[in-house]
């Protein structure tokens, strides 16, 4: 590996440390933890492109890249007028440089640049994805959007710490963010086995049995004081165990609703940062590969076959 690799492994590393450790502690993370990272990713970028005489329509790329990883993190209501024309003027030119760039670029070109195109353009994809994922999907918060774009500046090439890792395909693998994500979503299913070899272990067996894949029993006094949400919970005067809760549901008032009914150790669910399953993700890819692909994929597709 280059020295260059080394320093993106350990800043991402050191990001999502931090952002697992303030994540768990508070369930907050400071922009500045992804703002500093996403800067200094792209200072690398811009050091890189330029080491490698890049053509006009690929900083273009990168230009509109590095705009839609910023609008994340800029409010437009605390802008004064001045910045808010100098920002939607930045967000033109980014929107003229993803054209400039679409109406250029060849197939041949993305080959003879050793995919990298590929890798840079897949950044802006996945950003766009960890938006609409923000908005329309239930299960991620803010911070964890923040950290997988970041991720995707910090490491947009492939990095390794051996030459045999696993890709899913013979020449090359998916775009690295993307394997970091996909392994993340694999160590995240891992979770419910745990929850239920605890619960067998802990003797925490009942009907539905669902329940034990999702969460577990805990006294309602530390339930209250914990980053937990109540999986049973008082609906027309009965106790009702629900599968899928909602983030902005009142916790406070299920845990008076139990405790009025006699319910003194309810079964719940952990509030766990998905920063967690992707920090671990962001080292075993590193280690290992594309788990995702192989391990999930890859049996899929034979099972169907």
């Amino acid at each position: 590996m280059e020295i260059l690799d080394w320093f993106r492994f350990f800043l991402g590393l050191g990001m999502l440390l931090y952002g697992s450790w303030t994540d768990l502690k508070t369930r907050r993370v400071p922009n500045q933890v992804w703002l500093i990272s996403g800067s200094i990713a792209s200072l690398l970028l811009f050091y890189e492109f330029s080491m490698n005489n890049m053509d006009y329509h690929i900083w273009g790329l990168l230009f509109a890249t590095i705009v839609l990883f910023y609008n994340a993190f800029i409010d437009e209501y605390v802008l004064d007028d001045n910045q808010m024309y100098l920002w939607r003027f930045t967000q033109f030119l980014a929107i003229i440089s993803t054209i400039y760039f679409i109406i250029t670029i060849t197939p041949e070109e993305m080959q003879e640049n050793n995919y990298r195109i590929i890798d840079i353009l897949s950044i802006s994809v996945l950003m766009l994805l960890m938006y609409t994922w923000f908005y329309f999907g239930p299960t991620i918060g803010g911070a964890d959007v923040k950290a997988i774009m970041t991720i995707g500046l910090v490491v947009p090439f492939a990095i390794s710490i051996s030459s045999d890792t696993l890709t899913a395909f013979e020449n090359r693998g998916f775009p690295y963010p993307f394997v970091v994500f996909m392994n993340s979503l694999l160590l995240y299913l891992l979770i419910p086995i745990g929850l239920l070899i605890y619960n067998i272990f802990r003797t925490n067996i009942e009907s539905p049995y669902f329940q034990m894949l999702f969460g577990t029993k805990m006294a309602l006094k530390d339930a209250r004081k914990s980053f937990v949400w109540p999986m049973q919970q008082v609906v027309g005067g009965k106790v009702v165990l629900v599968t899928f809760i909602k983030h902005k549901l009142d916790s406070d008032k299920e845990w008076d609703k139990l405790e009025e009914v006699g319910v003194t150790n309810p079964w719940i669910s952990f509030k766990i940062p998905y920063i967690i399953p992707l920090t671990l993700s962001f080292i075993v890819s590193f280690v290992f590969g594309d788990l995702f692909s192989s391990y999930l994929v890859e049996p899929l597709n034979s099972l169907m076959n």
